[in-house]
């Protein structure tokens, strides 16, 4: 697909963010082709605890001192001070909360170490409630409770991707500031376990809150043999925008920052025999083997002006445009984190 000069000139124009990516460990082709602002990276593995989570914080930090063209998203005005300056900002996301410990006042560390996204679970159950893979999902924990009364206290947001079904409800309901899904599709066009109800999207929209649609292929695949496309994808985001609107969703890959930085994942003979949420999709799409998972037309965050090109040619306005690429979760940000570091 070319990208038109006006697409071209409203992508560079515009805040673009993508709030869910992996393994970015340092500049390439496929950074600065993809004309992105800011991006949020997942930096505590699923499950694992605070010890081993340091490491992976300080070589976030390290990433991000070592290239003078990347700064800390830590900020809502960091991130647009770096599209004004011509810089990747990176905002500390994680996709588990079992690492914060069974201290809540233990985010007053990770806030000052730059943590501004919280997804509270996994797939699995945690202190927090129940992940989307639970066969009974628990709901919300008091432990939960507590941890968004404080996340939202000090200044960081509520993301509710591969949150169980009954524990994302009750989260909604004792939330007081918007919610988001950083990499979340409509489960009645995708039947797969880590997508969302239209009623669970409806209650992100109630928030005020954004629903990031997410070209990650498992999550926007139908089941019909071979590999969805853009279009699929498309189907997926407009779906959302009718049910909640267009300043209630947002757009992200799931995809590599770094191509081939995701480390190998050896087989755990302890692991639960529970599958994996995209078994199906690798037996009958059968991509290629590039740890990527995307559309075939499309490659993650280096072809991210090829989305802005998809909504140019669907008609949507500029206006419209700048919201999905990220003025939209811009205001969340605005909404939801505090620059001061107390109470």
């Amino acid at each position: 697909m070319d990208i038109s000069n006006h697409a071209a000139q409203l992508h560079a124009a515009s805040i673009v963010i993508d709030p869910c990516v992996q393994y970015l460990i340092h500049r390439s082709d496929r950074t600065d082709r993809s004309g992105l602002t800011a991006v949020a990276l997942t930096i505590p593995r699923p499950g694992g605890d605070m010890v081993e989570t340091w490491p992976m914080v300080r070589d976030f930090l390290d990433v991000i001192a070592s290239e003078p063209t990347f700064c800390l998203g830590d900020s809502t005005q960091a991130i647009r001070d770096a599209h004004a300056q011509g810089k990747l900002a990176h905002i500390f996301l994680s996709q588990d909360t079992t690492f914060v410990g069974l201290d809540q006042k233990n985010l007053l560390v990770w806030k000052q170490l730059g943590l501004r996204v919280l997804q509270l679970t996994y797939m699995e159950q945690n202190y927090a409630g129940g992940g989307c893979l639970e066969l009974n999902d628990s709901g919300l924990t008091q432990f939960g409770r507590v941890l968004i009364r404080d996340m939202e206290d000090i200044g960081m947001t509520l993301d509710l991707t591969h949150v169980g079904e009954r524990t994302f409800m009750d989260a909604g309901k004792a939330a007081r500031a918007p919610l988001i899904t950083s990499h979340s599709n409509p489960l009645v066009l995708a039947p797969n376990p880590r997508n969302i109800t239209d009623d669970q999207i409806r209650a992100v929209g109630d928030s005020d809150g954004v629903v990031c649609v997410t070209t990650w292929a498992p999550l926007i695949w139908d089941g019909t043999p071979g590999m969805p496309t853009l279009d699929d994808y498309m189907r997926c985001l407009e779906h959302t925008i009718d049910l909640i609107g267009i300043d209630h969703v947002g757009v992200s890959t799931d995809s590599m920052g770094t191509m081939g930085a995701y480390p190998k994942h050896d087989l755990d003979p302890d692991a639960l025999d529970y599958g994996s949420i995209s078994d199906a999709f690798d037996r009958l799409a059968q991509p290629a083997d590039n740890n990527n998972r995307q559309p075939s037309d499309f490659n993650g965050i280096e072809d991210f002006p090829l989305l802005t090109q998809k909504l140019v040619d669907s008609g949507y306005s500029d206006e419209d445009i700048e919201k999905l690429l990220g003025e939209n979760l811009m205001r969340v940000f605005e909404a939801t984190w505090k620059p001061e570091f107390f109470r």
